[in-house]
């Protein structure tokens, strides 16, 4: 086979990351469904109290896998941190953060590095529906790019290599099915405490079981 042809053909996904992908599935489009993102957002009272709910998930969520069991991957506990990034957005628009913001529990249990992989893989993802959310926002509200939508865009990280780095590390790794189930069950859970924590912040009820 050529070289051109090796570029050309499509890079198999790892088992893990398959397993995340349809293990989730209809977590993923629920949680879209009750955020309704970038739908919903419609002044900047509206941007602030999104960011606000997601600050209020985010936070604790982001704790909890940085003290995570990571043993065995390469990987940085806080890879793709954001939490800062939305109080940053929240002082752009002079609104305050939830009250208690972070020490909440986060209730996804994060103590085996599967389990790890699932919670990081929910969080990773966001971003690349905030790189199409962003700029929609922007247009809508007037608002520079980059302002108060450096979460969506995660301004000043490098997301795309963020997700190299924790494919690679997936990759490096056998998992047993029964870690790839494990793994999957964590992921669940974190989009269903993203929306049972955020969409009741914005007045909808979170429909993922």
């Amino acid at each position: 086979m050529s070289e051109q042809a090796r570029r050309a053909r499509p890079e198999a996904v790892p088992p893990m990351l398959a397993a995340l992908r349809t293990g989730t599935r209809d977590h993923h489009l629920a949680l879209e469904r009750d955020l309704d993102l970038p739908g919903r957002i419609r002044t900047r009272a509206d941007l602030a109290a999104v960011l606000s709910a997601l600050l209020a998930a985010w936070a604790p969520l982001e704790r909890d896998l940085a003290a995570a069991d990571w043993s065995g991957l390469r990987l940085d506990p806080r890879l793709g941190a954001a939490t800062g990034l939305l109080r940053a957005d929240l002082a752009a628009l002079d609104a305050a953060p939830p009250a208690g913001a972070g020490r909440e529990d986060g209730g996804v249990r994060f103590h085996a590095p599967a389990r790890a992989v699932g919670g990081r893989y929910v969080l990773l993802g966001s971003a690349l529906g905030g790189s199409v959310i962003a700029p929609v926002v922007e247009r809508r509200l007037g608002l520079a790019e980059g302002e108060a939508t450096g979460f969506f865009r995660r301004s000043g990280r490098a997301p795309g290599r963020d997700w190299r780095d924790f494919r690679v590390a997936l990759t490096a790794r056998d998992w047993s099915p029964a870690e790839l189930a494990e793994a999957a069950e964590a992921a669940r859970a974190t989009f269903t405490f993203v929306g049972r924590t955020a969409a009741p912040l914005l007045g909808t009820g979170h429909r993922a079981a």
